[in-house]
Protein backbone atom coordinates (compact mmCIF):
# COMPACT_ATOMS: atom_id res chain seq x y z
CA UNK A 1 0.00 0.00 0.00
CA UNK A 2 2.66 2.32 0.91
CA UNK A 3 4.45 1.82 -2.62
CA UNK A 4 1.06 2.71 -4.18
CA UNK A 5 1.55 5.91 -2.46
CA UNK A 6 3.88 6.91 -3.71
CA UNK A 7 3.78 5.94 -7.19
CA UNK A 8 0.54 7.94 -7.22
CA UNK A 9 2.33 10.87 -5.40
CA UNK A 10 4.80 10.91 -8.10
CA UNK A 11 2.94 10.45 -10.77
CA UNK A 12 0.68 13.74 -9.86
CA UNK A 13 4.32 15.11 -9.29
CA UNK A 14 5.06 14.55 -12.35
CA UNK A 15 2.16 15.42 -13.65
CA UNK A 16 2.38 18.74 -12.72
CA UNK A 17 5.89 19.51 -13.73
CA UNK A 18 4.99 18.63 -17.61
CA UNK A 19 1.46 21.56 -16.94
CA UNK A 20 4.46 23.76 -15.57
CA UNK A 21 6.45 23.81 -17.99
CA UNK A 22 3.96 23.53 -20.90
CA UNK A 23 2.58 26.94 -19.27
CA UNK A 24 6.38 28.54 -19.30
CA UNK A 25 7.41 27.02 -22.33
CA UNK A 26 3.68 28.37 -24.23
CA UNK A 27 4.35 31.89 -22.58
CA UNK A 28 7.44 32.31 -23.47
CA UNK A 29 7.06 31.44 -27.52
CA UNK A 30 3.43 33.36 -27.43
CA UNK A 31 4.43 37.00 -26.60
CA UNK A 32 7.99 36.82 -27.46
CA UNK A 33 6.28 35.45 -31.08
CA UNK A 34 2.98 36.81 -31.44
CA UNK A 35 3.43 39.92 -29.57
CA UNK A 36 7.07 40.56 -30.01
CA UNK A 37 7.42 39.73 -33.54
CA UNK A 38 4.05 39.41 -35.32
CA UNK A 39 2.43 42.47 -33.86
CA UNK A 40 5.19 44.64 -35.46
CA UNK A 41 4.90 43.03 -38.41
CA UNK A 42 1.37 43.22 -39.12
CA UNK A 43 0.85 46.48 -37.58
CA UNK A 44 3.82 48.44 -39.06
CA UNK A 45 5.19 46.13 -41.52
CA UNK A 46 2.26 46.88 -44.15
CA UNK A 47 1.34 50.17 -43.42
CA UNK A 48 4.55 52.15 -42.21
CA UNK A 49 4.37 54.35 -39.17
CA UNK A 50 2.75 56.41 -37.86
CA UNK A 51 1.36 59.32 -35.87
CA UNK A 52 -0.58 59.79 -32.90
CA UNK A 53 -3.58 59.55 -34.70
CA UNK A 54 -3.77 56.88 -37.41
CA UNK A 55 -4.91 56.12 -41.03
CA UNK A 56 -7.72 53.42 -41.19
CA UNK A 57 -5.76 50.87 -42.80
CA UNK A 58 -3.27 51.36 -39.49
CA UNK A 59 -6.20 51.15 -37.30
CA UNK A 60 -7.42 48.11 -39.14
CA UNK A 61 -3.74 46.00 -39.38
CA UNK A 62 -3.25 47.33 -35.73
CA UNK A 63 -6.26 45.82 -35.14
CA UNK A 64 -5.79 42.49 -37.01
CA UNK A 65 -2.58 42.23 -34.77
CA UNK A 66 -3.72 42.19 -31.81
CA UNK A 67 -6.62 39.68 -32.76
CA UNK A 68 -3.51 37.35 -34.17
CA UNK A 69 -2.10 37.67 -30.38
CA UNK A 70 -5.03 37.02 -28.57
CA UNK A 71 -5.70 33.87 -30.56
CA UNK A 72 -2.32 32.32 -30.06
CA UNK A 73 -2.74 33.35 -26.55
CA UNK A 74 -5.78 31.55 -25.91
CA UNK A 75 -5.11 28.45 -27.77
CA UNK A 76 -1.54 28.32 -25.86
CA UNK A 77 -3.28 28.99 -22.46
CA UNK A 78 -6.27 26.37 -23.27
CA UNK A 79 -3.57 23.50 -24.50
CA UNK A 80 -1.92 23.57 -21.17
CA UNK A 81 -4.87 23.48 -19.39
CA UNK A 82 -6.32 20.32 -21.47
CA UNK A 83 -4.21 18.40 -18.84
CA UNK A 84 -6.18 20.08 -15.64
CA UNK A 85 -9.31 19.49 -17.13
CA UNK A 86 -11.49 19.08 -20.03
CA UNK A 87 -11.15 22.40 -21.87
CA UNK A 88 -11.31 23.27 -26.30
CA UNK A 89 -8.41 24.77 -27.68
CA UNK A 90 -10.53 28.48 -28.20
CA UNK A 91 -12.86 27.62 -25.19
CA UNK A 92 -13.50 31.37 -23.90
CA UNK A 93 -12.19 33.70 -26.71
CA UNK A 94 -14.63 36.13 -27.06
CA UNK A 95 -13.95 38.22 -24.38
CA UNK A 96 -10.16 38.24 -25.49
CA UNK A 97 -11.31 39.28 -29.19
CA UNK A 98 -13.76 41.91 -27.79
CA UNK A 99 -12.19 43.46 -25.11
CA UNK A 100 -8.76 43.51 -25.54
CA UNK A 101 -7.86 45.03 -28.74
CA UNK A 102 -10.77 47.94 -27.45
CA UNK A 103 -9.16 48.75 -24.01
CA UNK A 104 -5.89 49.03 -26.07
CA UNK A 105 -7.14 51.54 -28.20
CA UNK A 106 -9.07 53.05 -25.16
CA UNK A 107 -5.50 53.44 -23.39
CA UNK A 108 -4.19 54.61 -26.16
CA UNK A 109 -6.70 57.32 -27.26
CA UNK A 110 -7.21 58.70 -23.63
CA UNK A 111 -4.19 58.13 -22.09
CA UNK A 112 -1.87 57.36 -24.90
CA UNK A 113 1.60 55.04 -24.37
CA UNK A 114 2.17 53.35 -22.48
CA UNK A 115 -1.38 52.99 -20.72
CA UNK A 116 -2.48 50.90 -24.28
CA UNK A 117 -0.04 48.02 -23.31
CA UNK A 118 -1.25 48.81 -19.50
CA UNK A 119 -5.02 47.96 -19.82
CA UNK A 120 -4.10 45.16 -22.38
CA UNK A 121 -2.37 43.18 -20.33
CA UNK A 122 -4.74 44.18 -17.32
CA UNK A 123 -7.67 43.04 -19.68
CA UNK A 124 -6.19 39.44 -20.01
CA UNK A 125 -5.42 39.37 -16.63
CA UNK A 126 -9.22 40.34 -15.67
CA UNK A 127 -10.62 37.82 -18.32
CA UNK A 128 -8.02 35.08 -17.07
CA UNK A 129 -8.86 35.58 -13.66
CA UNK A 130 -12.78 35.05 -14.31
CA UNK A 131 -12.21 31.99 -16.57
CA UNK A 132 -9.92 29.83 -14.92
CA UNK A 133 -11.37 29.89 -11.83
CA UNK A 134 -13.23 26.37 -11.90
CA UNK A 135 -9.55 25.17 -12.02
CA UNK A 136 -7.92 26.27 -8.85
CA UNK A 137 -7.77 25.61 -5.34
CA UNK A 138 -8.75 29.03 -3.96
CA UNK A 139 -10.81 31.55 -6.64
CA UNK A 140 -11.04 34.16 -4.84
CA UNK A 141 -7.25 34.42 -3.98
CA UNK A 142 -6.25 33.54 -7.76
CA UNK A 143 -8.24 36.57 -8.72
CA UNK A 144 -6.22 39.24 -7.07
CA UNK A 145 -3.43 36.80 -7.91
CA UNK A 146 -3.80 36.69 -11.18
CA UNK A 147 -4.54 40.33 -11.87
CA UNK A 148 -1.35 41.40 -9.90
CA UNK A 149 1.09 39.05 -12.44
CA UNK A 150 -0.57 40.60 -15.44
CA UNK A 151 0.08 44.34 -13.87
CA UNK A 152 3.48 43.39 -12.83
CA UNK A 153 4.09 41.97 -16.64
CA UNK A 154 2.84 45.29 -18.26
CA UNK A 155 5.20 46.85 -15.77
CA UNK A 156 8.19 44.79 -16.22
CA UNK A 157 7.56 45.76 -20.58
CA UNK A 158 6.85 49.11 -20.25
CA UNK A 159 9.63 50.32 -18.08
CA UNK A 160 12.48 47.46 -19.98
CA UNK A 161 11.27 48.18 -23.46
CA UNK A 162 9.86 51.90 -23.50
CA UNK A 163 13.28 52.44 -21.71
CA UNK A 164 15.32 50.33 -24.14
CA UNK A 165 13.40 52.52 -27.25
CA UNK A 166 14.71 56.15 -25.75
CA UNK A 167 18.35 54.98 -24.92
CA UNK A 168 18.86 52.63 -27.85
CA UNK A 169 15.91 52.28 -30.88
CA UNK A 170 14.97 55.73 -30.95
CA UNK A 171 16.65 56.51 -33.84
CA UNK A 172 16.81 53.75 -36.14
CA UNK A 173 14.79 53.78 -39.11
CA UNK A 174 11.70 51.56 -39.92
CA UNK A 175 10.80 48.11 -39.13
CA UNK A 176 13.76 47.37 -37.00
CA UNK A 177 12.84 49.80 -34.92
CA UNK A 178 9.23 48.53 -34.20
CA UNK A 179 10.46 45.23 -34.22
CA UNK A 180 13.65 45.75 -31.40
CA UNK A 181 10.90 47.79 -29.22
CA UNK A 182 8.12 45.54 -29.20
CA UNK A 183 10.45 42.36 -28.39
CA UNK A 184 11.83 44.53 -25.46
CA UNK A 185 8.89 45.04 -24.20
CA UNK A 186 7.43 41.42 -24.58
CA UNK A 187 10.22 39.01 -23.75
CA UNK A 188 10.42 41.56 -20.32
CA UNK A 189 6.54 40.43 -19.70
CA UNK A 190 6.80 36.86 -20.79
CA UNK A 191 8.74 36.14 -18.49
CA UNK A 192 7.37 37.23 -15.56
CA UNK A 193 4.16 35.44 -16.95
CA UNK A 194 5.69 32.01 -17.11
CA UNK A 195 7.51 32.51 -13.98
CA UNK A 196 5.81 34.24 -12.15
CA UNK A 197 2.62 32.19 -12.39
CA UNK A 198 4.87 28.98 -12.16
CA UNK A 199 5.29 29.80 -8.98
CA UNK A 200 1.08 30.29 -8.01
CA UNK A 201 0.15 27.49 -10.12
CA UNK A 202 2.24 25.29 -8.46
CA UNK A 203 0.18 25.85 -5.54
CA UNK A 204 -3.20 26.60 -6.93
CA UNK A 205 -3.77 24.44 -10.22
CA UNK A 206 -6.17 21.53 -9.75
CA UNK A 207 -4.92 18.32 -11.77
CA UNK A 208 -7.17 15.09 -12.48
CA UNK A 209 -4.94 13.67 -9.75
CA UNK A 210 -5.83 15.82 -7.22
CA UNK A 211 -9.59 14.18 -7.49
CA UNK A 212 -8.40 10.84 -6.97
CA UNK A 213 -5.98 11.27 -4.26
CA UNK A 214 -8.73 13.25 -2.53
CA UNK A 215 -11.34 10.75 -3.22
CA UNK A 216 -9.88 7.36 -1.83
CA UNK A 217 -11.59 5.86 0.44
CA UNK A 218 -10.88 5.06 4.48
CA UNK A 219 -10.40 1.08 5.14
CA UNK A 220 -10.74 -0.57 8.36
CA UNK A 221 -7.96 -3.44 8.69
CA UNK A 222 -8.86 -5.49 11.66
CA UNK A 223 -5.94 -7.28 13.56
CA UNK A 224 -4.96 -10.64 12.51
CA UNK A 225 -7.05 -13.10 14.63
CA UNK A 226 -3.36 -14.67 15.25
CA UNK A 227 -2.53 -11.33 16.99
CA UNK A 228 -5.39 -11.20 19.26
CA UNK A 229 -4.97 -14.71 20.23
CA UNK A 230 -1.43 -13.50 21.17
CA UNK A 231 -3.12 -11.47 23.45
CA UNK A 232 -5.48 -13.54 25.03
CA UNK A 233 -2.73 -15.62 26.20
CA UNK A 234 -0.69 -12.87 27.02
CA UNK A 235 -2.95 -12.13 29.52
CA UNK A 236 -3.85 -15.54 30.49
CA UNK A 237 -0.01 -15.94 31.66
CA UNK A 238 -0.23 -12.98 33.63
CA UNK A 239 -2.97 -13.49 35.23
CA UNK A 240 -1.72 -17.02 36.62
CA UNK A 241 1.15 -14.97 38.04
CA UNK A 242 -1.31 -13.18 40.08
CA UNK A 243 -0.03 -9.76 37.94
CA UNK A 244 -2.95 -7.52 36.25
CA UNK A 245 -5.35 -10.64 36.67
CA UNK A 246 -8.41 -8.09 35.40
CA UNK A 247 -6.80 -8.33 32.08
CA UNK A 248 -8.17 -12.11 31.94
CA UNK A 249 -11.70 -10.91 31.76
CA UNK A 250 -11.14 -7.49 29.55
CA UNK A 251 -12.85 -8.12 26.36
CA UNK A 252 -10.93 -7.43 23.11
CA UNK A 253 -12.23 -5.87 20.03
CA UNK A 254 -8.72 -4.16 18.69
CA UNK A 255 -9.14 -2.45 15.00
CA UNK A 256 -6.28 -0.37 13.53
CA UNK A 257 -7.88 2.29 10.90
CA UNK A 258 -5.45 3.31 8.08
CA UNK A 259 -5.36 5.24 5.20
CA UNK A 260 -4.79 3.70 1.63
Amino acid sequence: MAVLCIVNRNYMESGKNIFLKKWVAGNLAVYSGALGVFHPLIAHGFTGDHDKLLTTPQFMMHTLSLFVFVFFLVRTQNKTFQMAGKRKTLAGIWPFLFFTPWVFWLGYYTLFVPFDILFMFLSIGIINAIQLKPLVKSPTRWVWQCILGYLLAAVAGIVIGLGAYLLCYKNIQGIARDLATWLSISIPAALVVAYYFRYILKVQVIMPEDYKSDNLPEQKVPLSNVAVLILFIGSAVLSSCGKYGYLAETEYNIEFYITQ
